[in-house]
């Protein structure tokens, strides 16, 4: 029998296949012998949960931490309500902190049968991940995922060569490895597709499995657009909004549109992040798909065409995942414009239709039927 305080985490493993055990006891470091039925494996690693806390704590993303941190120091079994969260939860997924969702909402509530011991082992994680750089790591592999959407895995591996590397810095280069190797970031969020493995984005988005498939159909971007550790850093931090423009001219633009409307600091944070979520769907619904996030705040026709016009704008000129990281209108330039044909210095004259010559009303109708335009089709034109 399995102790009735430790219930609630065996019954979120005990409806998942043993492969799915597996894959949760090597995530969180936790050795399971080969010949476990899959109830003795999900008592195994719910033990191993309570009781080695501080050997998975270290691994989950600082803004998880961060909300432990949090949810420790209020009374047990109490709920922490917060503004909605883009990120999907490696807690949730594991089973260890519900979260309930609404529009305008995420509400987390840490498992009793945790609570004790992630209270006691926290301060050691957090302590164990200052030390060791795991901060600087994190926040630059987040700003990959979060810049690319998905990337291949060969590509993050070079991203963190080229910055840690072993002849200018053996120790951090070390440390980084260290991190790939056991940071859930890394675990959590492996895509495979013909063969390659990917990494995509924790940011909740129901399209990122045909991101693949439409970047085939951009075969002329071969590659990924260069960004610096700075840049990408920038992007690993939350609010999001800030990496996504805030400090660009066309986001400047955008947050001063944002304090016209009667927006404070952490609601323009949450509208400018969800502005630039909308704007990786790949454009298909323009300035329009933002226009809710306005809901209420719009007086009149003007400001509903300055908000179009300034989200516009803005989506242009952010990251796509779709592109690699480039903009839309980086691609324009870099891409499209070089292909398009110049248009001729004069325009031949054309009628109602285009390319159709234009007609007189006193001349023979084109049609044939003998009688002046103005008799035949031209009174349908009147």
């Amino acid at each position: 029998m399995i102790a009735q305080d430790l219930e609630f985490i065996y019954r979120s493993l005990i409806p998942r296949t043993k492969i799915q055990l597996r894959i949760f006891a090597d995530m969180l470091g936790c050795e399971l012998a080969s010949n476990l039925r899959k109830a003795e494996m999900a008592i195994g690693l719910t033990d191993f949960i309570i009781n080695n806390s501080d050997a998975w704590l270290r691994c989950l993303p600082k803004r998880e931490l961060d909300l432990m941190e949090i949810m420790v120091k209020m009374e047990k079994g109490s709920e922490f309500r917060t503004s909605p969260q883009p990120y999907a939860t490696v807690m949730e997924a594991l089973g260890f902190v519900v979260e309930e969702r609404t529009d305008d909402s995420s509400t987390f509530t840490i498992v009793p049968a945790l609570y004790d011991s992630i209270k006691e082992r926290l301060p050691m994680a957090l302590s164990f991940r200052r030390a060791n750089g795991y901060m600087e790591f994190e926040a630059l592999l987040m700003g990959i995922l979060n810049t690319y959407g998905i990337v291949e895995h060969k590509k993050v591996l070079e991203i963190f060569s080229s910055i840690y590397d072993f002849k200018t810095n053996p120790q951090l280069a070390v440390q980084s490895i260290q991190f790939l190797f056991e940071s859930f970031l890394m675990k959590m969020n492996v895509v495979r597709k013909d063969d390659v493995v990917y990494l995509q984005t924790i940011i909740r988005n129901e399209d990122l499995d045909e991101l693949i498939f439409e970047r085939e159909n951009r075969a002329e971007i071969k590659d990924y657009r260069q960004f610096s550790k700075e840049e990408f850093m920038a992007a690993g931090f939350d609010p999001l909004y800030p990496f996504v423009g805030k400090d660009s001219p066309t986001g400047k633009k955008l947050t001063a549109f944002m304090k016209k409307v009667g927006m404070g600091e952490k609601e323009r944070n949450v509208t400018g992040t969800l502005v630039w979520l909308s704007a990786q769907e790949g454009g298909t619904k323009g300035p329009l798909g933002a226009i809710h996030l306005f809901d209420g705040l719009l007086k009149g026709f003007d400001q509903v065409q300055e908000m179009m016009g300034v989200v516009q704008e803005y989506t242009n000129n952010v990251p796509k995942w779709i592109f690699k990281g480039y903009s839309s209108h980086e691609v324009f330039e870099k891409y499209e414009k070089p292909s398009l044909q110049p248009l001729p210095d004069k325009m031949p004259p054309v009628g109602f239709g285009m390319g159709i010559p234009r007609v007189g009303r006193n001349d023979p109708c084109p049609c044939g039927s003998g009688l002046k335009y103005k008799k035949c089709h031209g009174k349908y034109n009147s």
